[in-house]
């Protein structure tokens, strides 16, 4: 019975909206009954908010207090509450900024940790070239030969000593040897090979994006430090770091402790 209501659906007539006549184009889109009903709801909770909120002022009691009114007040009519001081002393301050050093430390031992199985899973690779992870990476082969008369009669597959099939690949290229004793299996489609392409990308974009935390982690852990050390005694020269002039950087000066 649903097959047959299925089909009797499939050969109905699909109507379009009606849209704005030419002569109305001046007042925009034609307004739907959908928008029509959300309109209407946005306008009625707001109708029954205010009249909630009226009721509420007729309502109240000019003698009512709570002892939160004490650091409460208003300014033009908009209700401000009055902070108070800090509750941490400067001893609990420090402590707390120590924790999230040692946090911030930690995230950096694990973050290296895992940067390390990455690329020892994936093949050696620079990370210079890491920051093109978008889409698949481009690696160069360059053979150097005697004359032009030898750049003119190359053959990649013979220099290789590998089939002109699998000459376009990056990895998993055996040699012709191998493919005759059939110490190699020469068969992967074109469809296998942009998985496991695919993959590799997917892999090279991840490092990439691991190594950029990992600095922005050792850059937050570095001024935290020197805020730290700040907050300290010792006499410090202060200039700017010739690598990069927007990093401010601190010098202390040596101090001969017992």
């Amino acid at each position: 019975m649903s097959s047959f209501k299925k089909a009797q659906k499939a050969q109905r007539k699909t109507h379009k909206e009606r849209s704005q006549p030419s002569k109305r184009k001046r007042l925009g889109l034609l307004e739907k009954k959908g928008d029509w009903k959300k309109r209407s709801e946005n306008y009625h909770f707001k109708e029954k908010r205010l009249k909630a909120l009226y009721e509420k002022a007729r309502n109240r009691n000019p003698d009512e207090f709570y002892h939160s009114m004490i650091n409460a007040k208003t300014k033009g009519g908009v209700h401000v509450l009055e902070r108070e001081g800090s509750q941490y002393s400067t001893d609990e301050l420090k402590l707390l900024k120590s924790q999230d050093l040692n946090y911030l430390r930690t995230q950096v031992t694990i973050e290296r940790k895992k940067i390390d199985r990455a690329r020892e899973a994936l093949p050696l690779m620079s990370e210079a070239a890491l920051p093109q992870r978008k889409g698949l990476l481009e690696n160069k082969h360059t053979v150097f030969v005697e004359s032009r008369k030898q750049v003119k009669e190359f053959d990649s597959a013979t220099f290789f000593e590998t089939a002109p099939e699998l000459i376009d690949r990056k990895f998993n290229r055996p040699k012709v040897q191998d493919l005759e004793s059939g110490a190699a299996v020469f068969g992967a489609d074109q469809k296998s090979m942009k998985k496991i392409a695919k993959k590799r990308a997917s892999a090279y974009n991840e490092l990439g994006e691991r190594i950029d935390r990992l600095k922005k982690i050792e850059t937050v852990v570095k001024e935290l430090e020197t805020k730290r050390n700040l907050e300290g005694k010792g006499r410090r020269t202060k200039f700017k770091d010739p690598a990069n002039p927007q990093q401010v950087v601190y010098k202390w000066k040596k101090e001969r402790r017992k």
